[in-house]
């Protein structure tokens, strides 16, 4: 049973049009989320993510990321390079990819506003050898026959193009007679694989000999730090909340929801002198379904500041997918991964990274 719900997973992914992996933990993997995201932090970055979906099915379906990010304040820009591999059932579809990823700022006194584009290049393979077909098998005897499935390809080579923004900006909320002040917000927008909203735009990612360009993915999501109370004695310590939303559409024609992927992802953490916890919610709509599979996402982490002289700090997050619907627990679940690394006085190209007046604009505020 196990097998047949592997084989018949990897016939719709070669067969139809891809899907994204979609990250549980998006603000711990940056770029992936928007390129416009890429060297928020001053130096050298280097981070990580991996993710385990279904482990309970043959090897289920495994992501991972690596990505190294530069920040160049004398140019008010961020530089970027990402390593993708997703490796999906026994067959091992896998596909690899690399981008290059470059960020602008645009620093205003309260707010900054940031641009980004990313180019990659996706290798798709299978391996073929490790199906057993239905014409293979012998109702005695078994697995003895040759088949006859010839898909002409073991291989294919595409590249793509993102573009993204994000609005990032301090303000306060009122809620009733209380102020909550020195809130750090963000609004941002990604179109992926932007080349294959225009018909005969994109390459071809099909193993079938099939036109089958990965559609146009659009992300929008949003975040807020909000201060709640301050604790302590002579040193106050903030304990704050981060509501955080994220909306996906996925489809060749992204403007038609009900025809294409969709999923929300919403919830909040709640954030000590660097550590969080948090929950969140993920599904098809905005409110849940029983005959659609949702989740519940929990979290934890931590952001460690191992050389503050130096800006030298480590964050490291792991989350848990719990299926309430759908898939349930069978499915084993999703496991997720992250770290990030960060160098603050690490080398730059152009120069210019002591210059406080230089580097301020680009400061991040510790989102995820």
């Amino acid at each position: 049973m196990r097998l047949y719900f592997t084989i018949t997973l990897l016939f719709i992914a070669l067969s139809l049009h891809a899907q994204d992996p979609s990250f549980s933990q998006f603000y711990a993997n940056r770029i992936y989320l928007n390129p416009a995201l890429a060297a928020l932090d001053p130096g050298i970055t280097v981070s990580g993510n991996y993710r385990m979906q279904w482990r309970n099915v043959d090897n289920g379906f495994q992501t991972y990321v690596a990505t190294v990010e530069i920040q160049e304040p004398f140019i008010r820009s961020g530089f970027g390079l990402s390593i993708y591999q997703d490796v999906q059932g026994l067959p091992a579809l896998t596909t690899t990819g690399a981008g290059l990823t470059y960020a602008y700022t645009l620093p205003m006194e309260r707010h900054s506003v940031h641009f980004g584009m990313q180019a990659n290049w996706f290798q798709k393979t299978v391996d073929f050898d490790k199906i057993v077909f239905s014409d293979e098998l012998d109702p005695v005897y078994g697995d003895i026959y040759q088949t006859s499935f010839d898909s002409g390809l073991d291989r294919s080579t595409y590249t793509d193009f993102n573009i993204g923004a994000v609005w990032r900006f301090k303000g306060e909320i009122k809620v009733g007679k209380k102020r909550y002040r020195d809130t750090h917000n963000s609004l941002g927008i990604t179109l992926n694989h932007a080349t294959n909203v225009f018909r005969n735009g994109g390459s071809d990612e099909s193993l079938l000999n099939l036109e089958t360009p990965t559609p146009p993915r659009i992300t929008v999501h949003a975040g807020s730090i909000i201060p709640l109370a301050f604790v302590g004695g002579s040193k106050k310590k903030t304990v704050s909340i981060s509501p955080n939303f994220k909306y996906d559409v996925q489809g060749q024609n992204v403007l038609r929801t009900k025809e294409n992927l969709q999923v929300f992802t919403y919830g909040f953490y709640l954030l000590y002198e660097g550590i969080y916890m948090g929950a969140m919610y993920q599904h098809k709509f905005l409110v849940s379904a029983p005959k659609h599979t949702n989740a519940f996402i929990f979290s934890f982490g931590a952001h460690i500041d191992s050389n503050p002289r130096e800006g030298n700090k480590f964050f490291i997050g792991f989350s848990y997918d719990a299926n309430t619907t759908g898939l349930g627990t069978t499915a084993g679940g999703v496991y997720e991964l992250a770290f990030r690394w960060t160098f603050g006085k690490g080398l730059t190209i152009f120069g210019g990274s002591d210059g406080r007046s230089s580097r301020k604009p680009m400061d991040c505020y510790h989102f995820f």
